[in-house]
């Protein structure tokens, strides 16, 4: 019943957030010419990456430490340090890769992620203390802050840099926010020094988040390596169709994202859970409870491809224009990945618990490299359609690995405790 209760906070704040994030393509594209929706998408595509692969997955090793092996101010002093290199390039990334793209909606993006990345390590401490409902509140009354900032800007300037920059704001303001609740957590639980700069005098400090990058880096690619198997095709699809069409495909591919709103509400209130299990050495219990939280997901999946079958096209048209009802076929593609993806997204979650990460990364790097390779042979024949199907052929690579390497160190604890 804890589960139910705690699952069922997240996933209404994780809801509450993507749809307000959806609001801005489905804003974009409406209000603004095609363009600005590729300007907006490619940005995205090329950046998040970027901050995905400087967050060293800290979110999921905030959780997980239930030993106290770093304070929690060093997990915060290590974003700080990581996050703000990230920023620091993104200007070179504009001037070499990106120059036909407006600077002021690549900026506004680059800003956007730095903040999100605070607000999500604060919700990740959160979910540490088992603060569900409170994080459920304050990520509600961001998202209703998003949408009132989307709607209100857009409706009455009619400029996309002026709507980006009040969406911006909006999360600095949350992420200060966040950071203050997380500074009266730690106080309150864990007994520690939390220092609101996030800064110390020592070089012991600097040097342990260091320590961090290095030991988590392959962390880092796998998430990497995650999101690019979303981007990826956007990359082709600019190239070979234009701006336009990459912000179309991505509006679209957003469904994949939306739905697995369940997946991650329930991976996130699970991971505890699952550390624990494996803190106490019950693994009959752990790995019950991972192949069980597997065949909810691919029950979620099933519900998903067949609400796209048959109700694809009339919500297209209906949440975005007309002229995307005729990307039908490829939504069907794009839940078709995402039932199969949720089959095996809580093996990783169990893996995450194992403190496993190299084998995620090495499966993600495989998918990521099965998507290039099919965007390389079918985007330029097939669009948007080749770009759908190339997303189909990735997923089931990787639930073949997923499941191979599982159940290897499934029958390995039979004979002995994993370390």
């Amino acid at each position: 019943m804890s589960l139910a209760k705690n699952s069922l906070f997240t996933l209404v704040a994780n809801l509450s957030l993507a749809l307000s994030n959806w609001l801005l393509l489905v804003i974009v594209t409406k209000y603004f010419p095609a363009k600005s929706l590729g300007e907006v998408v490619i940005s995205l595509s090329v950046l998040s990456p970027i901050f995905l692969f400087s967050s060293f997955k800290l979110r999921t090793l905030l959780v997980v430490d239930l030993e106290n092996e770093n304070q929690v101010v060093q997990y915060f002093n290590a974003r700080l340090l990581a996050n703000t290199v990230a920023l620091l390039i993104t200007p070179i990334v504009w001037k070499f890769f990106l120059s036909d793209v407006t600077g002021a909606v690549f900026f506004a993006i680059a800003a956007y992620r730095w903040f999100d990345a605070w607000c999500e390590l604060c919700i990740s401490y959160q979910h540490r203390v088992q603060a569900f409902k409170q994080v459920s509140k304050a990520q509600t009354m961001r998202s209703v802050a998003s949408v009132i900032a989307l709607i209100t800007s857009a409706a009455l300037f009619d400029s996309i840099e002026l709507t980006l920059a009040l969406w911006v704001l909006t999360t600095a303001y949350f992420a200060v926010k966040g950071l203050l609740g997380v500074a009266r957590k730690v106080d309150e639980h864990e007994q520690q020094p939390f220092p609101l700069s996030l800064m110390s005098g020592s070089l012991r400090f600097y040097k342990q988040s260091i320590a961090i990058y290095k030991k988590y880096i392959t962390v880092s690619f796998a998430l990497m390596f995650s999101s690019l198997f979303v981007f990826i095709p956007n990359y082709f699809l600019k190239a070979h169709v234009g701006l336009e069409g990459a912000g179309q495909f991505a509006a679209v591919s957003y469904f994949l994202v939306a739905s697995s709103i369940i997946i991650t509400s329930l991976s996130q209130v699970a991971s505890p859970v699952l550390s624990r299990l494996v803190l106490n050495n019950e693994y009959n219990e752990y790995f019950r409870m991972a192949l069980k939280m597997c065949g909810i997901g691919f029950g979620i999946g099933i519900i998903c491809f067949l609400f796209a079958v048959f109700l694809g096209e009339w919500v297209l048209e209906f949440v975005y224009t007309d002229e995307f009802g005729a990307l039908s076929p490829e939504l069907n593609w794009i839940m078709a990945a995402a039932m199969v993806r949720y089959c095996y997204i809580f093996l990783g979650t169990s893996m995450n618990a194992l403190k496993l990460f190299k084998f995620q990364t090495q499966i993600a790097f495989v998918g990521t490299f099965s998507v290039f390779v099919s965007c390389a042979v079918l985007v330029p024949e097939h669009g948007t359609l080749g770009a759908a199907i190339s997303m189909f052929i990735a997923t089931c690579l990787e639930l073949v690995l997923y499941i191979v390497r599982f159940y290897s160190i499934r029958r390995k604890q039979l004979v002995e405790p994993v370390s």
